[in-house]
């Protein structure tokens, strides 16, 4: 639920219109980058989704498109993790004590909750929308209510903003169209939305979001033809706002990001130009055509209406089949087409592209690769992090805490990211590692690296680099390895002492049988 601001003037249109100016280069590049990749992500002007779309000649755009969208999704947003954690700060952490432990049971209930109602509110489908258009337009608006649904997102050609000297939003207007039918009887009498019998639906009516921060506050209304629509109106603290505008590339003094298919529009314009020759110079060439020498005595006519089989009376260097002899030039425009759709597998993270062709390729080449490619994006990882999911946890805490499933939060608690640019740290943590005791075990062997390692601090940092949460239940604790650690020596001490103590048992009977006495002698 909104709180009721005040004082507020209807000027989302005019708003609008002044600050679509700045907007249009962005926009340019972003449709620009749309054709080369995926048509209609961002439409031309009067386009809409049940428009047609020029499709371009080759697929690779559109695949590394999705393939690098999906990446960022399931490291960002992981499955099966939480993507930040609340955390206390370490002098309040040093005044718990021993409470500290309840502290963060606690905390990760909340955490919980928070992650379970992205997981509830459908959230991954438009996370996965949102990161397709950062990669090819550079921005998109995102907007969290409070109702805690599903939340919406809007294409650069639908919105403009304004930022500060440091990137923050200082405004942003939204343009959207709607149909009248999904307007209240009473939005429509005060907006003056005049339907004619029957026909509600034909005529859709502008709407304008304006969202601008006063003060710590973001406050937020509608207008529908230049009135304030009743009940839009709502404010929230800014640190806390439910509308996001992101940038894939933040670039210092202009109010847009810059796009990841912009760094590399040179290579996808040249495998579309070479796309498009290749494909069309298959074409020619597929067709059969056969040129027979006039002076020939041949019926052309029996020739072409020859079946499978027939004879046909005549010399046979008299026909010929045409032939374009351009395959040597058209290899070497397949060999660059081939060059450039590496470079852009490299680019986009597209593995399966990028992977030698040889007999074997080890597993330790694959994960160099892997590693490779994905420090390129940790520069984008801070962008995400800091525009993205650190608002986006902060505005689930806060809707949990007016929905009454949580309670306010101290400033001493403060929710960290643990995926994307962190999880980039802890896997060169982990790479680190792997490699000092492989070269350990190279040099002195693996008798020497069990005997000066601690396998539990081993396995603790593996887990930290991994993100494994609650190692601590994984791994056993000093006593019961001590306890196990007796048991087995005394159970090897019996082992040991077993022989021993069965030839004395066995000693012992025969002195008390005695003797033995020999037979009678007949």
């Amino acid at each position: 639920m909104a709180e009721n601001t005040t004082k507020l003037v209807a000027v989302a249109k005019s708003r609008f219109t002044q600050l679509t100016s700045s907007r249009q280069s962005a926009l340019e590049r972003a449709r620009s980058n749309s054709k080369l990749t995926i048509p209609g992500l961002v439409p031309d002007d009067g386009q809409d989704s049940n428009a047609s779309f020029e499709q371009p000649y080759q697929s690779l755009g559109a695949r590394c498109i999705n393939n690098l969208a999906a990446w960022l999704l399931v490291t960002l947003f992981p499955p099966d993790q939480h993507f930040a954690r609340l955390s206390v700060h370490e002098d309040t952490a040093a005044e718990l004590g021993e409470n500290l432990s309840t502290v963060k049971e606690a905390l990760n209930r909340i955490s919980s909750k928070a992650h379970l109602l992205i997981d509830t509110s459908m959230s991954r489908p438009i996370f996965m929308e949102v990161l397709r258009h950062l990669i090819v337009a550079g921005n998109a608006l995102v907007y969290f209510a409070l109702d805690g649904g599903a939340p919406r997102m809007f294409r650069l050609d639908q919105y403009v903003v304004l930022r500060d000297e440091r990137g923050g939003m200082l405004e942003a207007v939204v343009f959207e169209k709607v149909y009248p039918s999904t307007l209240t009887e009473e939005v429509r009498a005060a907006c003056k939305v005049v339907t004619e019998e029957g026909k509600e639906n034909d005529k859709l009516v502008e709407v304008y979001t304006h969202i601008k921060r006063v003060g710590d506050d973001i406050v937020h209304y509608q207008e529908i033809n230049g009135i304030i629509v009743p009940g839009s109106e709502g404010k929230s603290p800014k640190d806390s706002s439910g509308w996001m505008a992101l940038r894939w590339q933040a670039i210092p003094g202009s109010d847009y990001g810059r796009a990841h298919v912009s760094e590399y529009v040179g290579d996808l314009m040249s495998l579309e130009d070479l796309s498009k020759a290749i494909i069309q110079f298959a074409a020619v060439a597929s067709r059969i055509i056969h040129i027979v020498d006039p002076n020939a005595m041949i019926d052309v006519e029996e020739l072409a209406g020859a079946e499978t089989g027939d004879f046909v009376t005549g010399y046979i260097d008299k026909v010929k089949a045409l032939q374009l002899e351009k395959t040597q030039d058209f290899s070497v425009a397949s060999a660059v087409a081939e060059r450039l759709e590496l470079r852009l597998s490299h680019a986009f993270m597209l593995q399966s592209g990028t992977v030698r062709q040889a007999e074997r390729v080890t597993a330790e080449e694959i994960r160099a690769m892997a590693q490779e490619l994905e420090n390129v994006l940790g520069g984008v990882y801070t962008v995400l992090s800091a525009e993205f999911q650190l608002p986006l946890i902060r505005r689930i805490l806060y809707i949990l805490i007016r929905q009454g499933e949580a309670p306010e939060l101290p400033k001493s608690v403060q929710p960290t990211i643990v995926t994307g640019f962190e999880a980039l740290g802890r896997n060169h943590s982990a790479n680190k590692l792997r490699m000092w005791m492989d070269d350990m075990v190279a040099i002195y062997g693996p008798q020497v690296i069990q005997s000066i390692t601690d396998p539990t601090e081993v396995g603790r940092r593996f887990a930290d680099s991994y993100g494994i949460e609650a190692v601590e239940s994984l791994i056993k604790s000093a006593e019961a390895q001590q306890e196990e650690q007796q048991s087995a020596m005394a159970n090897q001490a019996a082992l040991a002492a077993a022989p021993q103590i069965a030839k004395g048992a066995a000693d012992a009977m025969n002195m008390e049988a005695g003797p033995e006495q020999a037979p009678p002698q007949i």
